[in-house]
């Protein structure tokens, strides 16, 4: 099974200078855990996670506060075994799908989970 069969799409973005209270509204909004974030250039900046707002009591701080800098990035044909080795190996749960440099799709290992659900 490759990561292009169970990746989300579209992906969400957001801006460093969105207020932490808003982004949990997105989230929860959207049912999802994690949204890239992305500069003024629109280039990709970092990522932020529920888990990375979990403890931040103080919604008026912003995204860039909270962000990881450094994004996993795994290929859309990778095969899913690999992506979860990642995954593990950097103690990480979401993993960026590229393909010639553009953000096709989000793999989460709550998207592993389902399909090894699926299968037993």
């Amino acid at each position: 099974m490759r990561v292009e069969e169970i990746m989300s799409t579209p992906v969400v973005f957001t801006q460093k200078i969105i207020k932490v209270s808003s982004l949990k509204d997105m989230l929860a909004r959207k049912r999802i855990n994690a949204v890239l974030v992305i500069g003024e250039d629109e280039s990709i900046s970092g990522i932020i996670t529920s888990s990375n707002i979990i403890s931040c009591h103080d919604g008026s701080r912003l995204v860039q506060d909270l962000m990881s800098d450094f994004v996993h990035v795994v290929m859309p044909n990778n095969r899913v075994k690999d992506a979860a080795k990642s995954m593990v190996k950097h103690s990480v749960h979401h993993l960026v799908a590229m393909q010639d440099g553009k953000v096709v799709g989000m793999l989460s290992s709550m998207d592993i989970l389902k399909v090894y659900a699926d299968l037993n």
